[in-house]
């Protein structure tokens, strides 16, 4: 009898981590994506230790530790001060209270350690060059319509292609994308000497007026990854391939702390992404059709969850199609989780840009709480990486 076939729209990190799960569970993958080579999108990004969990249980988690770096602890500072609100110890810590670890580690490393992996285990699963238009239902199955012309058949199919995905479109309908009034600078910077002693060895998030900046470093201290989020009226498009001003970013950020200041200094580029609001999904699948990853809840960044929630989305839709032959249990278990996670990330935009009672009262209420009730600022954060989308929901081929 021949392995059934999950057709796979998207080949970025959720897209690819579907096809694995769909390949430790006996089913066949095939992965369309639309670009003809995959190559870095963004810069770093965070894996929490819920997507270390997947990564373990794919095999992978030691190739991704190798090739990332574990901050020592998460830390939430004033930006123009330094001031340490508060710190999460990471390091071994993370994997003592959360059982795996977190890393930090490239976009492009990643994918390539994803990619890599699925082209030993299955040779030719990855479709370069091919963008998904539509899709068409039918009793046994669904097939994937190309802009070319070319169509895949499969018994089921993952919409994993991003937001501005067409099937996202005929899957969810229009939506109204709201501009937030948020735009994201993202830079790579090589880490000098200079930087490893002024920029902690965590990831920080330093908190401002209309605006706010993320550090830490990749590939054993060898770059470090800023993230600076600024509010502006102007509309900045979607997508990492907008050029920015490096003199504006180092002038949003000019009354920051010093680390901040010499990231932004060394920086070469800077790239620009708008971020835009759009309702969280009431559904996640319907009958043989399910969206991951961004295509499903677009997550803005200040949970620093998108990426792994598409990994446990990508596990979870596979154990649910596998085990069931639908993605109804997908679509429950991870709308309520993404509703979650999307709610938590807009209260921290907020509150790290000036805005709610603890930051007008000068972050007092979250410092002496973080004096007082240490373990109680740790605990804040187990609903989120202490989370397995594989525990429970094997997939046994």
């Amino acid at each position: 009898m021949s392995a059934k076939r999950l057709v796979i729209c998207g080949g970025g990190i959720a897209g690819l981590t579907a096809a694995l799960c769909a390949h430790k569970a006996g089913w066949r993958p095939i992965v369309v994506e639309r670009a003809s080579e995959l190559s870095e999108v963004g810069a770093g990004l965070q894996v929490g230790a819920n997507a270390m969990k997947v990564l373990a249980a794919l095999g992978l988690d030691d190739a991704v530790e190798a090739a990332g770096h574990a901050p020592n602890s998460l830390d939430f500072a004033i930006g123009e001060t330094g001031e340490t609100v508060f710190s999460v110890p990471a390091g071994e810590a993370a994997r003592e209270r959360w059982g795996a670890a977190h890393i930090n580690i490239r976009r492009a490393a990643l994918q390539a350690i994803l990619q890599a992996a699925l082209a030993d285990q299955v040779p030719d699963a990855l479709v370069l060059g091919q963008s998904g238009i539509d899709y068409d239902v039918a009793a046994d199955g669904v097939t994937l319509q190309c802009e070319s012309g070319a169509r895949y058949a499969g018994d089921a199919l993952i919409i994993a292609d991003g937001v501005n995905s067409a099937l996202r479109t005929r899957f969810f309908g229009d939506e109204r994308a709201d501009y937030t009034g948020h735009t994201a600078l993202r830079a790579l910077v090589p880490a000098t000497t200079r930087l490893r002693s002024l920029v902690p060895d965590a990831s920080t998030a330093w908190t401002g007026q209309e605006r706010h900046a993320v550090t830490y470093f990749l590939r054993d201290h060898e770059w470090v990854n800023f993230v600076g989020v600024v509010e502006q009226d102007e509309p900045t498009p979607e997508g990492w391939h907008n050029q920015a001003s490096l003199a504006q970013a180092r002038a949003a950020f000019s009354a920051f702390a010093a680390p901040v200041r010499a990231v932004l200094e060394r920086a070469e580029s800077v790239r620009a992404w708008g971020l835009y609001d759009r309702p969280p999904p009431q559904h996640l699948a319907r009958g043989k059709l399910a969206v991951i990853g961004d295509a499903g809840v677009s997550m803005p960044p200040f949970m620093a969850q998108g990426a792994s929630f598409a990994m446990e989305c990508a596990w979870t839709a596979v154990w649910s199609i596998a085990s069931t032959g639908q993605f109804e249990a997908y679509s429950k278990a991870m709308t309520i989780r993404g509703g979650r996670i999307l709610e938590a990330a807009r209260r921290n935009g907020d509150l790290f840009h000036g805005r709610g009672l603890p930051a007008l009262l000068g972050y007092a209420p979250i410092k002496l709480a973080a004096r007082v009730l240490p373990l109680a600022i740790k605990g804040r954060f187990d609903w989120i990486y202490g989370f397995d989308a594989t525990a429970g929901r094997p997939l046994n081929a």
